[in-house]
């Protein structure tokens, strides 16, 4: 099923007009406006620096919504469900007048046994038990993470700390919506924009078409929501699922000098420091030389199913994947594997 996005701000204008012509004569519909505003916590796992994540909350305020901010101090790309139990972690409220706080240290002179990361999972906890409770003195509505500077698909989904934190909230019955973007975000504004109108809408449609009394989503449910690299020309909106296709796998690398993506992260850590994007090639290169570790492949893990979000995506299309924390096997699955070890004792 595929909705342009015009079709979605339809659809929700004619619901406000329906509830406008509903209410009594001299109200304002402001009022009904109000009644679609959210509490929302913000995360993602890039920090809450990201223009992402900026101009993000600043799109849902502009659409009515309250917004705390809850994410990493430090970018926590990949940390999945990662977080650190029992161990005092520092949090960053020198922007608490603006609604946002950032989880974990940043001072790299403290001895490792003592530096205490702040996952993305952490940030979206401390958003719902900390932030939230004193702000509003109760659960958010919604939780959102990212927009993440990458997408997040197929079976990559299970080391995304933008999943992650997703995770996390869902399984407090909060409703969670997860949004990965193409890495063009990282370093196109313009692009980030779109990204954030996208997400404005997707939650104005769930709250507009929302049944009095019922939950945004089904109890333990979220989206995965990504973006494909040109938002000027994406082909709309289309329910997919989840599938396995990531649009690359894993692979370790003997020499990250050979990996495209490995030199541009080097190098915009090193142009962030204050060399010249020519120069901070030469260096990237040359730190990476025969430096071994992890990297990415094109791949399609086997699925080209055209309704895996992998496949969409790549052609174009903003993907909405329906998922939860289960990690159960389908039914037929399970019964073949149960026959195979019936003889178990």
């Amino acid at each position: 099923m595929e909705t342009k996005s015009s079709e979605i701000n339809g659809n929700i204008m004619n619901k406000l007009s329906k509830l406008c012509l509903a209410m009594a004569v001299g109200s304002s519909c402001a009022i009904s406006a109000n009644a679609l505003a959210l509490n929302i916590v913000l995360t993602n796992d890039d920090s809450w620096e990201t223009t992402n994540i900026q101009l993000l909350k600043s799109a849902l305020e502009e659409a009515g919504h309250d917004v705390i901010m809850s994410a990493p101090c430090t970018g926590q790309s990949g940390k999945g469900g990662a977080m650190s139990h029992y161990r005092p972690v520092s949090i960053d409220e020198s922007q608490a007048g603006e609604q946002e706080f950032c989880v974990g240290d940043t001072d790299t002179s403290v001895a490792f046994k003592d530096y205490v990361e702040g996952t993305p999972v952490m940030a979206a906890i401390y958003g719902i038990d900390i932030a939230a409770k004193n702000v509003w003195g109760q659960d958010p509505d919604l939780v959102i993470s990212g927009p993440n500077e990458g997408n997040n698909l197929g079976f990559m989904n299970n080391n995304s700390g933008t999943l992650g934190a997703t995770m996390a909230a869902l399984s407090r019955g909060i409703p969670a919506i997860a949004i990965s973007a193409h890495h063009n975000t990282s370093s196109d504004a313009k692009q980030s924009q779109l990204v954030a109108n996208v997400v404005v809408d997707i939650v104005a449609q769930l709250v507009a078409s929302q049944s009095s009394g019922a939950p945004l989503l089904p109890a333990y449910t979220g989206l995965n929501v990504n973006t494909p690299e040109d938002m000027n020309n994406h082909l709309g909106y289309k329910f997919t699922d989840v599938g396995w296709n990531a649009g690359a796998e894993f692979a370790f690398s003997e020499d990250l000098s050979q990996q495209s993506t490995a030199v541009y992260y080097m190098m915009k850590r090193l142009m962030e420091e204050g060399m010249d994007s020519s120069e901070a090639q030469v260096e990237a290169v040359a730190l990476l030389k025969d430096k071994k570790g992890l990297a990415f492949n094109m791949g399609d893990a086997g699925d080209t199913n055209q309704n895996s979000e992998g496949v969409a995506v790549n052609q174009g299309y903003i993907t909405i994947s329906t998922i939860d924390g289960n990690v159960q096997a389908a039914r037929g699955k399970v019964a073949l594997v149960e026959q195979r070890l019936v003889g178990l004792e």
